[in-house]
């Protein structure tokens, strides 16, 4: 695996990317679950953990993670928007690993249909983490061995607090037995040859959260990333993350952990990083907006936060928006996500142009050439609403003082 550029060269525009740079130097083979599986068994060590001791387990779990080349900026479970096209568009700018949208594993072990549309990945997409959310061990397992042969970990939703989740019975309503929640992690530990992984939110008493997070790891969780509100912390601009709860269950376990929460601009995964000592970062809202994040680029909106100048990074989000749907002609997905994305990337420039954003609502069938007409079209309007990078060359040859 090549080796990772330091953190602070991705504060700012890396010198070998370039948002003009081919999409066809990708791989351009999709796979889903029903190809024929590589010969070859992904990137694992040996084969799953069983009746290790806790030292043991951490250090394989230690092992593996260092040998994927430990990812620091990664791309969060989202439904329905983390898919192939997505997960490779945040890849180009600087995610260096990502998570799948959250698989329903009953419909994903009964419906042929359902795993073709909504799994696919390509020789690119590496490290992959899958994520189900399940409350039947048995159902899990058979899930996870059909995505195993095409990822680097197989993940539980724990953290899901929304009402679906609730009546689905699965995500962070399994707080409420945490004996199911052992038995899902045991039965995937023991019979994987790829790690388990582990989403959690955080229980309102610290302490829970805490013993939660030990018995994840003693079960054989092998990777735990922390969402640091709670389930009924749902709207993330309301409530704030909490990094020193995230830092508290990172000193508990040995495992690695990631931390998920308050990440807009390479600012706050710098302070997070320094603030939690995680090994990583998810971002999923954020992305949403601005896909090139983890490349150093911020919206307008966050600006005003960076210390020092700003400048231009000739880059925008319509740019992205044909960027993603290049992708997308070449590793085709359900047309709901491609809808949900051009929403969120061209917000902005919608609330400008707000007719463009109501012929876009008005099409009950899109095509590729309306949507690229589309973009066309709000260019010609003279709107230009661009991403911005740090100025670094102001900083270093800003003046000193000497004595």
């Amino acid at each position: 695996m090549k080796p990772k550029p330091s953190f602070f060269s991705l504060l700012s525009l890396p010198k070998n990317l370039s948002h003009s740079a081919p999409l066809s130097s990708m791989a351009q083979t999709q796979i889903s679950v029903d190809s024929n599986p590589p010969q070859d068994p992904p990137c694992c060590l040996d084969s799953p953990p069983r009746d290790l001791t806790a030292e043991s387990h951490a250090d394989r779990a230690w092992a593996y993670w260092k040998k994927m080349g430990r990812p620091r900026f990664l791309v969060a479970p989202m439904v329905d928007n983390s898919e192939l096209p997505y997960r490779l568009l945040c890849r180009k700018y600087g995610a260096e690993a990502a998570y799948t949208p959250m698989l329903h594993s009953r419909i994903f072990t009964e419906t042929e249909k359902y795993r073709k549309e909504e799994f696919t990945t390509c020789e690119e997409d590496r490290p992959l983490f899958v994520q189900f959310c399940a409350h039947d061990p048995d159902v899990l397992l058979e899930a996870a061995r059909k995505v195993e042969p095409y990822c680097d970990y197989v993940d539980i939703n724990l953290g899901c607090p929304q009402r679906i989740a609730r009546r689905g019975y699965y995500g962070a309503f399994l707080m409420d037995n945490l004996p199911l929640v052992k038995s899902l992690v045991e039965k995937l530990a023991l019979n994987l040859q790829v790690p388990v992984s582990c989403k959690i939110r955080l229980f309102p008493d610290l302490e829970d959260t805490l013993k939660y997070a030990r018995m994840l790891e003693e079960a054989g969780c092998s990777l735990l990333a922390v969402h640091g509100r709670t389930r009924d912390e749902k709207d993330g601009k309301k409530f704030r993350a909490d990094w020193k709860a995230i830092k508290a269950v990172k000193d508990a376990v040995k495992i690695p952990v990631l931390a998920n929460g308050n990440v807009r601009h390479m600012d706050d995964v710098k302070d997070c990083l320094e603030e939690t000592g995680v090994e990583g970062v998810l971002s999923a809202e954020t992305l949403l907006e601005n896909p090139a994040v983890f490349a150093g680029f911020r919206t307008a909106e966050w600006v005003s936060e960076s210390e020092g100048a700003n400048i231009d990074g000739k880059l925008d989000q319509a740019d992205l928006v044909v960027e993603y749907l290049k992708l997308c002609e070449k590793y085709p997905v359900p047309w709901r996500m491609i809808r949900s994305h051009v929403h969120k990337l061209l917000g902005d420039w919608f609330r400008i142009q707000p007719h463009l954003r109501e012929e876009l609502n008005k099409q009950s069938i899109l095509t590729f050439e309306f949507l690229y007409d589309m973009v066309d079209r709000l260019r010609a309007t003279g709107t230009r609403i661009p991403l911005y990078l740090k100025d670094t060359q102001s900083e270093l040859t800003a003046p000193s003082c000497t004595d």
